[in-house]
Parts: structure tokens; C-alpha cells; sequence
């Protein structure tokens, strides 16, 4: 759900910052959670870095459009 709300924020024009920031934080939370999940044996290391590799690409996406909306 999280990385679905991203990656439309990215398809729209104008999203606020906050709502870019909100989602940012959201998929830091995410990525730190899949990253847990391995570490304790709760998820696959293969499928979770491929989950993981996904959420900082779009974050990365999201930080890009925020700074050229402060900008």
C-alpha cells in the first residue's frame, strides 16, 4: 500500500511536499521493517533485498521530485 501511495504521488504534477515527506517517511519506516524481517529469520533475504532495492529506488524518486518542488 505504502509503495502503491509512492509511486502515485510520483505520477501527479503538483503533490504537496508534505504529502511527498509523509510518504518518504512511510517507506523509510517500510524499508527498515523488511529489513528487520530478515535479519530475524521472518523473511527471505532474496525477495526482501528485491523489496528493499524497490522502496530506496523510490524514495530516491520521491527526494528528486521534493527538491524540485522547494526549488
Amino acid at each position: 500500500m505504502t509503495i502503491q501511495r509512492g509511486k502515485d504521488l510520483l505520477n501527479q504534477l503538483n503533490p504537496s511536499a508534505d504529502e511527498l515527506r509523509r510518504s518518504i517517511d512511510a517507506l523509510a519506516w517500510d524499508r527498515q521493517y523488511v529489513r528487520n524481517s530478515i535479519t530475524i529469520g521472518l523473511r527471505d533475504k532474496d525477495s526482501g533485498q528485491e523489496n528493499i532495492d524497490e522502496i530506496s529506488d523510490l524514495i530516491q524518486k520521491l527526494e528528486d521530485k521534493l527538491k524540485c518542488l522547494t526549488n
